[in-house]
């Protein structure tokens, strides 16, 4: 199957939306910091965040657009004969997801928000300027006046911080003081003659003054919704003036989330895009990699009054390409509104030959008022960027005739990368050992009478990695970790 299944599909779920009156969809920018102070783990965690809001915007609504633009001050890994703030622009407005998501970094050295939104502003009139250094240099709003333009921003910015070649500001370089119009010039043309609004995801690892005036400039550059009812700083023309909540949103422990976060960012997209109108749902998946060891879809849908549920239809689509492929799908209902499927290998039998690396996408049909329509979403699981890979040698590796599913337990599972390994009882001496999913040993200890051992894999990369443990009886047990 083609790319163009997936259009022609977005393209006859907007196409049907027309029949009533359904939200008009809105244009996203995802501004994503690239300076100095993002290093590249911390990028990988803001792309896969980005990656993940991106998808649960465009899910949404089918009628929402994403565009994503990185900013900083220089090139990424290339020459600079000079510095300045600039934008990249990934993409144009798009509902294509795969588009949407194709994110690498470009950009590094100082950030400066407040002359970045500038330039977006500048591609938005279509106006000429150098420091939009991509190929794309314009941002194609939707011409319906009834479609929102909301900027949301990725960044760990100070307030204001250093000269532009390593400065880090939200506000305005040139006139910073606090309280003033001035420091927020940019913002205040947005808001106003462009009617946007603003959501920020600021990481502020530390709690100090420098830290705590940065969160008040940009929970004063968000606009109302949300929950945040913090401190705010002031400025006389702010449309948002007195009023909380704030789409202000700080994260303390980097772009990668705690393991009871998995409605993170699915979260974040419900407070800035209205799906009034459409019918919803929602589902998770855990990662089980390789199709022979998928794992278990769970979900809940939301219909409006008087709607009928038709059916669901699954599809795999890849990273890469954005071609789908039909995955049988026949789920149990445990009640009106929630459903549950574990798939078997047979399930993916549509799937090509070689090596590729998939997402899943569930389709929603329902009946209302006499006509038929259809919405998507994709996996809420925040964690990781694939759901299923073709890519699988840990089933080639022979298994010992032994080898059962119990044995020890994990803890915390999902990990930052420090857990323990807990043993049954019955297993008193033997060897552990960590692999990733090319089969790489990136951890191994023997052992002797611990019923605890703790294990620290910080330094690996996150993904799906596989603890075995073999007793001295030759018996093999093996266990899936997730590492944040």
């Amino acid at each position: 199957m083609k790319k163009t299944f997936l259009l022609f599909l977005l393209t006859l779920m907007m196409s049907v939306g027309t029949l009533r009156a359904q939200t008009e969809g809105g244009d996203y920018v995802i501004m994503l910091d690239n300076g100095f102070s993002i290093n590249d783990q911390t990028f990988t965690d803001m792309k896969l965040g980005a990656s993940k809001l991106a998808e649960q915007l465009l899910s949404c609504n089918p009628k929402n657009r994403v565009a994503v633009v990185h900013y900083g001050a220089g090139k990424y890994n290339a020459p600079n004969t000079s510095f300045a703030p600039r934008i990249y622009i990934e993409n144009d407005f798009t509902s294509d997801h795969s588009v949407a998501q194709n994110i690498t970094r470009r950009l590094y050295y100082g950030d400066h928000f407040h002359e970045a939104l500038g330039l977006v502003g500048n591609a938005l009139d279509g106006a000429f300027n150098a420091n939009i250094i991509s190929p794309q240099t314009v941002l194609t709003r939707n011409t319906n006046p009834l479609s929102p333009l909301y900027i949301i921003t990725l960044t760990d910015a100070s307030r204001n911080t250093g000269a532009i070649i390593n400065g880090s500001y939200l506000v305005n370089y040139a006139n910073p003081t606090l309280n003033t119009d001035d420091a927020f010039k940019n913002v205040i043309d947005f808001k106003l003659n462009r009617d946007a609004k603003f959501a920020f995801v600021h990481l502020t690892t530390v709690s100090n003054a420098a830290t705590q005036a940065a969160q008040r400039a940009a929970a004063a550059i968000a606009s109302q919704g949300g929950a945040y009812s913090g401190l705010i700083e002031n400025y006389p023309s702010d449309p948002d003036a007195g009023i909380l909540p704030r789409l202000y949103y700080n994260r303390t422990n980097g772009f990668g989330l705690y393991s009871y976060e998995s409605g993170y960012w699915a979260n974040l997209a419900s407070d800035i895009c209205n799906s009034s109108g459409w019918g919803t749902f929602k589902f998770e998946y855990e990662p089980g990699m390789c199709p022979a060891i998928a794992q278990t879809i769970n979900g809940t849908i939301n219909l409006p009054a008087g709607a009928v549920f038709n059916t669901f239809k699954l599809f795999l689509s890849d990273n890469v390409t954005g071609a789908t492929y039909p995955v049988n799908f026949s789920p149990t209902w445990t009640s009106a509104t929630q459903f549950h499927y574990t798939f078997q290998l047979s399930d993916f039998n549509s799937l090509p030959g070689g090596i590729s690396n998939y997402k899943f996408m569930l389709v929603m049909i329902y009946t209302y008022n006499g006509s038929v329509y259809e919405t998507y979403s994709w996996n809420n699981y925040p964690w990781f960027d694939t759901d299923i890979t073709t890519d699988c040698p840990l089933r080639m590796v022979p298994q010992s005739s032994l080898e059962k599913k119990a044995g020890f337990k994990l803890t915390p599972n999902p990990t930052n990368g420090a857990f323990k390994v807990i043993l049954d009882k019955d297993i008193t001496a033997g060897s552990l050992m960590v692999t990733d999913v090319s089969g790489n040993t990136v951890y191994k200890k023997s052992f002797k009478d611990q019923k605890e051992i703790e294990v620290d894999i910080h330094s690996q990369n996150q993904g799906i990695y596989i603890v075995r443990v073999t007793s001295d009886k030759n018996e093999a047990y093996s266990e899936k970790l997730i590492k944040k």
